[in-house]
């Protein structure tokens, strides 16, 4: 892990750790196992006030798979790691939620493209023996702020165990993608102008993703 991640994990025990133990009973407390679009983790639900509770938590998850982008097939490497802070309020005192908080972006995804035929690049066309292989990484904002609702009370007097649903939006910023060659080529004046030209590409054909949707279940044990 990097030391964004550690200091992410560190805001959300620190955070939970100050709001709820000095307030909440042992029975105040749940722990859900979660799985979702930002992965599979776990989380710690504690009371704040009268129908609003704080949740801390963290997701991962990792996959791949193929992409074209600007002509050009991209093995994409993508692995998830998402700590998340959020306030849930319970307008109704019953099971409907609305919450709202931030998630710490530390996942990582890297793009690897390698060909046996010329490659057009910006407008240029390269030899493989030139150019050898691009390799890049993207990225979005390390903290995302987070809305949305939800079904379940952890901290409900309805039995111990119990099963919770989310849906709502992260805004993770627009992507930042670096691209790099690793043939003779790769500090190539005319190369790098054009792999300048393509980041842009691949981000204008991230920038969909900026507002990344949150869907979630878990299930909860209320000590």
């Amino acid at each position: 892990m990097g030391r964004r991640m550690y200091v992410a994990l560190g805001v959300v025990a620190m955070t939970l750790s100050l709001t709820g133990v000095a307030g909440a009973a042992f029975e105040d407390w749940a722990i859900g196992a979660k799985a979702g679009s930002l992965g599979i983790g776990g989380e710690l639900t504690t009371d704040l006030l009268p129908n609003v509770h704080l949740r801390g938590g963290v997701q991962g998850f990792g996959f791949d798979f193929q992409a074209e982008f600007s002509d050009i097939d991209y093995d994409v490497d993508v692995d998830l790691l998402n700590p998340m802070l959020a306030v849930d309020w319970y307008p109704f005192s019953g099971m409907f939620r609305v919450s709202a908080g931030v998630v710490f972006n530390n996942s990582d995804i890297t793009l690897d493209a390698a060909s046996s035929q010329p490659i057009e690049i910006g407008g240029s066309v390269y030899d493989p023996a030139d150019l050898g292989s691009l390799r890049g990484s993207s990225d979005f904002d390390d903290v995302a702020p987070y809305v949305g609702i939800g079904f379940g009370n952890p901290l409900s007097s309805n039995g111990h165990w119990g099963f919770m649903t989310e849906a709502g939006v992260a805004f993770i910023g627009s992507p930042n993608v670096n691209l790099r060659a690793t043939g003779p080529f790769a500090n190539n004046p005319a190369l790098l102008a054009d792999l300048a030209e393509e980041e842009r590409e691949i981000e204008d054909d991230l920038d969909a993703i900026r507002i990344y949707p949150v869907l979630s279940m878990a299930l909860y044990y209320r000590f």
